[in-house]
């Protein structure tokens, strides 16, 4: 029997909005994993959204998510003090579940670059990765190409191999951004419909984002 595969969907999540829930939903119907954790990174100050800190995000990821049961909040980069690189947290995770399968979710705006990533060749010995499409990005520039050739694969190989297959769903859409979203949030209300209710009442209630 294959061991199970969990996803670990990082971000800033500055908020998380529905799109976040739509393509984790969507990764976790289309590649058959266990479960996904969704993973805020730790932001230094001077690229945090002013008022909002790394612990409201989390709060905001725990709300969101409180109706997923497949879905849970790691708190792993926010206890660090120094800054985060992926394959620490790989490594981390790893030692947490040495009996599941790992997948890193990306964007395919992050493949093109993911040679320049710390350690990257090692990440791949430690997790597989998840590509979705983002507008704008395709799989025939920057880095991917090259990095499809050598270790592109097929959903069956993401479950039959330990790490190293580089998957790329073919997935909708999802947007809107959360740059969009605190835009919205700062001049009007407009940005509620992309929200979860419970993240609504929470920016409403600390007063982030210019609410």
């Amino acid at each position: 029997m294959n061991n199970p595969i969990i996803g670990i969907f990082g971000g800033t999540f500055d908020p998380i909005h529905h799109g976040h829930l739509a393509c984790a939903r969507y990764v976790l119907q289309h590649c058959h994993l266990a479960s996904i954790r969704l993973m805020p990174c730790h932001l230094p100050p001077h690229r945090a959204t002013p008022g909002v800190s790394s612990i409201q995000r989390a709060e905001m990821v725990a709300l969101a998510i409180a109706d997923e049961p497949q879905m849970q909040l790691e708190r792993l980069e926010l206890n660090r003090a120094a800054p985060s690189y992926t394959v620490d947290s790989l490594q981390q995770l790893k030692a947490q579940y040495p009996y599941e399968r790992l997948a890193f979710i990306i964007g395919m705006d992050s493949l093109q670059y993911f040679t320049k990533w710390h350690k990257w060749q090692q990440i791949l010995t430690l997790a597989h990765l998840i590509v979705c499409q983002r507008p704008g990005y395709s799989s025939a520039t920057g880095d991917a190409p090259a990095l499809l050739r050598q270790y592109g694969g097929s959903l069956l190989q993401l479950s039959q191999q330990d790490a190293g297959i580089i998957y790329c769903l073919d997935n909708p859409d999802f947007t809107p951004s959360a740059t969009f979203i605190r835009q919205e949030l700062a001049t009007n209300h407009q940005a509620q419909a992309m929200l979860v209710p419970a993240v609504w009442q929470y920016i409403c209630q600390q007063q982030l984002y210019g609410c």
